[in-house]
């Protein structure tokens, strides 16, 4: 396998944490954008693919870990929290559980990692 497959969650994690900054306006990432042309990414008909996009990227970087790994829990908490953040970003909006659901991907994206390390030091699936 490709080693830029390996680091796919993480990059899904982080353009997600970005997206989602920008859809609850946190100020300092708006002006950031702002300041270096790309403000129109600050606009819910481009946030939502986006997000979708790296949420999407995030979730087939875990699932090649987890394949190597044979551990899926990541994976499953990584699907749950990223439709809960679609719907409660865009669908109903609910501030907590949109940090809540952002959390869980971070969290995901660490536990995938976590579990990736311990499979190094004990006979895991490869």
């Amino acid at each position: 396998m490709a080693t830029w497959t390996r680091s796919l969650d993480q990059f899904g994690a982080v353009g997600s944490v970005i997206a989602t900054l920008c859809c609850l306006g946190f100020a300092p990432l708006v002006a950031l954008l702002s300041a270096i042309g790309v403000g129109f990414l600050v606009n819910d008909a481009v946030l939502l693919p986006l997000l979708v996009v790296f949420l999407v990227i995030g979730g087939i970087g875990l699932w090649s870990a987890a394949r190597r790994h044979g551990k899926f829990q990541a994976v499953w908490l990584h699907g749950l929290s990223a439709i809960t953040l679609v719907l409660s970003a865009f669908v109903v909006y609910q501030r907590l559980i949109v940090w809540l659901s952002l959390a869980g991907v971070i969290g995901a994206s660490i536990w995938s990692f976590v579990i990736q390390n311990a499979c190094h030091t004990q006979q895991c699936k490869t």
